[in-house]
């Protein structure tokens, strides 16, 4: 079973009253191993919402099960048709779009007083084409620099100074995938090049340009003696877990795993600026979604359960809790100046937020995708040169108008 079923009681339940359960079903991402650890940490994030709820809705627990997120549309097919759906799945943002798509999941209505607390930006990734939400804002994850304390006393601010640590004998890590390389586009001035092969429009020669610098750069990264590329973020993770890297960007979601393995050696810090400006990570939504399976009751558990988490205390008990996601509610102040953890992600989140688009491109099953991945595979090995790159990456969009 891809899922680890686990309830989670919320409530002290009486002889005289049967309780009422929640069912929830979670994914997690791809660079996230489903293991004692990671249902223990969610576990712990879910009991954050104990106290509050218990005293609106006392005789209610959860069941929930956790599923890759790659495969969780294929668990909800299973699930779904055997009329043994979730009543809520918390998942990122374009799955949730896929579910409903799908008719996995109903489209989750929302009011003028819940949307009010919401930033139009992040209601407007999860329109679908009929206008109607996919999924209702809960937490947002971002990407931050992790290093090891013990052998670097402080992360690199610049592009430059980060090839620089490496120069000096310090490792460092990247993952050759480009969800995770993305950040390196904005300091490198190419956020506006991807944005404009994005939509399918003709790249301006600035914007070529900013593209073949970018493509440079990663180029050059590679040759770098202790500069080392990884085919995906879970390799440099493991690596960097055990102490053979000194730094690597990584999403927030990584960093209760590295807690626990670095405790206070782990460093948390903004992904280094460049000549193009700041970084620019990789933003993803966590939405809870309706599953199609619910019962009236269940139903209106969910809706409860969804309004309940986007209270603005509840919000802030998740954040400074946790200290690996920012809320959804636009109005909870995150207290940066008490975390440096949490100052990071802010810093994180905000410069992320010009390339939410392209972020969200990024994680679809789109083969543009796919083929734009063999490009920078290709350009980061030394098989072709950045500008001949520039002018694949430019053709593979631009035959797709």
């Amino acid at each position: 079973m891809l899922g680890l079923l686990t309830g989670l009681s919320l409530t002290g339940c009486s002889s005289w009253n049967l309780p009422n359960v929640l069912y929830l079903s979670l994914s997690t991402n791809s660079d996230q191993t489903i293991d004692a650890t990671l249902l223990q940490d969610y576990r712990e994030k879910l009991s954050i919402l104990n106290g509050g709820y218990r005293q609106i809705h006392p005789s209610t627990y959860f069941q929930f099960s956790l599923y890759p997120e790659e495969r969780i549309i294929q668990a909800m097919q299973r699930r779904t048709g055997a009329g043994l759906g979730p009543d809520v799945l918390f998942v990122n943002g374009e799955t949730a779009k896929r579910l409903v798509a799908q008719r996995l999941a109903d489209p989750f209505p929302i009011n003028a007083a819940l949307a009010q607390q919401l930033n139009p930006e992040d209601l407007q990734r999860m329109r679908i084409t009929n206008g109607a939400l996919a999924g209702l804002p809960i937490l947002i994850q971002t990407q931050v620099a992790c290093f090891n304390r013990k052998h670097l006393s402080q992360a690199p601010t610049t592009l430059q100074a980060l090839l620089s640590a490496s120069a000096k004998g310090h490792r460092i890590g990247l993952s050759i995938e480009l969800t995770s390389l993305f950040w390196s586009a904005g300091s490198m001035g190419a956020v506006d090049a991807v944005q404009q092969l994005e939509s399918g429009q003709t790249v301006k020669p600035d914007a070529k340009n900013s593209l073949t610098n970018w493509l440079s750069w990663l180029q050059n990264a590679n040759h770098q003696q202790r500069v080392t590329f990884y085919a995906n973020q879970s390799a440099a993770l493991n690596e960097f877990r055990a102490g053979h890297l000194d730094w690597i960007p990584c999403s927030s979601v990584s960093l209760p795993s590295l807690r626990k393995t670095l405790g206070e050696s782990l460093g948390v810090a903004s992904l280094p600026s460049g000549p193009g400006g700041m970084a620019s990570p990789i933003n993803r939504l966590r939405v809870f979604a309706l599953g199609r399976s619910s019962s009236q009751a269940g139903r209106e558990r969910a809706l409860a359960f969804s309004r309940f988490a986007v209270n603005p205390l509840v919000q802030h008990n998740l954040t400074v809790g946790a200290q690996t996601v920012l809320p959804a509610n636009r109005f909870v102040k995150v207290p940066t100046q008490s975390s440096g953890t949490l100052k990071a992600l802010s810093a994180s989140k905000s410069s992320g937020q010009r390339s939410a688009a392209v972020s969200d491109l990024l994680h679809q099953d789109d083969p543009r995708i796919i083929s734009a991945q063999s490009i920078i595979s290709s350009l980061v090995f030394g098989e072709v040169s950045p500008n001949k790159a520039a002018n694949d990456l430019i053709h593979l969009f631009q035959k797709e108008r």
